[in-house]
């Protein structure tokens, strides 16, 4: 009796343990599935990890950080070049702006003004004045999505302080992002064998103890050039002859605000192939083609 009450309890066991498996089983699939869902919906992560850490850099989506604005030559003023607008950390835009042609013997204003070129309305933010063809300006407490959600605002150029009625140079700011990345092309900078860089709108050169790197960048005209210092030593970038500099007198890092800066930012609007040096170190050389 004793035998059988215990055969009789084994089925019983089993059919209880399967259950457990079973349910244990449905309840570990959906934990993974509630897992999976999770992650889905939690910001990508990057495949490289956070120097220093094994934790996985995670993704962030912004708005733009940089725009690029045209400015065009009013009232037959010869003057006309570019605007390049810079999110630098989160709270604060840099207005960095280039004038090509012959450069006044005084200051000029500049300001960004309500509404559109050719007749933009009130002052907006005021910028430093274009002094030899450039300004830099920081505008505090201030991002690019929300100077975007304030247009239409254009960028304006008096022709100077006693003269604000006549404009030089205008040009509208638009909602669109600029890219940042270049491409390699297939062909190798001649007698190296460094690929030659396509620039897309914006392209850095390095310049170390070993010279400028790249070497050559090729970019459209209109694009801007990042000339990085990174020598431990004063530079000073400038187009050839030197030490005259005369084949693109506008592309010489002393004649504007970046003079003596580790960082120089210029727009090549000439089309050519330029060649330029540091004229502190003239033997260290480079070349950008503007196409």
């Amino acid at each position: 009796m004793h035998s059988n009450t215990k055969q009789g309890f084994a089925p019983i066991a089993a059919i209880i343990i399967a259950l457990l498996v079973i349910g244990g089983g449905a309840y570990g699939i959906k934990k993974a599935m509630d897992k999976k869902a999770s992650k889905e919906n939690r910001p990508a992560e990057s495949g490289m990890p956070v120097p220093g850490t094994d934790t996985k850099e995670k993704e962030v989506f912004m708005g733009p950080t940089t725009l690029q604005t045209k400015l065009s030559e009013q009232n037959a003023s010869g003057q006309g070049g570019q605007a390049m607008l810079v999110q630098t950390g989160t709270s604060t835009v840099r207005i960095i702006v280039n004038l090509v042609g012959k450069p006044p013997l005084e200051p000029q204003p500049a300001h960004i003004h309500l509404g559109s070129c050719p007749n933009p309305g009130a002052v907006k933010y005021p910028l430093t004045n274009i002094d030899k063809g450039a300004s830099i300006t920081d505008i505090p407490n201030l991002t690019l999505s929300q100077l975007i959600s304030e247009l239409p605002l254009a960028i304006n150029v008096h022709k100077s302080v006693a003269d604000l009625k006549t404009y030089v140079a205008c040009g509208d700011i638009v909602a669109e992002e600029k890219k940042e990345a270049g491409t390699s092309s297939a062909m190798p900078v001649p007698g190296t064998d460094t690929p030659e860089m396509i620039a897309s709108k914006e392209w850095k050169v390095t310049y170390t103890s070993q010279g400028f790197s790249p070497k050559t960048i090729t970019v459209k005209k209109g694009d801007m050039a990042v000339f990085e210092n990174k020598t431990g030593k004063s530079a000073s970038v400038a187009s050839d002859e030197h030490p005259t500099h005369t084949i693109y007198p506008e592309f010489d890092q002393y004649k504007t605000e970046q003079r003596g800066k580790t960082e120089f930012r210029f727009v090549f609007e000439k089309v050519g192939t330029w060649k330029y040096h540091d004229h502190l170190n003239s033997t260290m050389t480079g070349t950008v083609i503007v196409e």
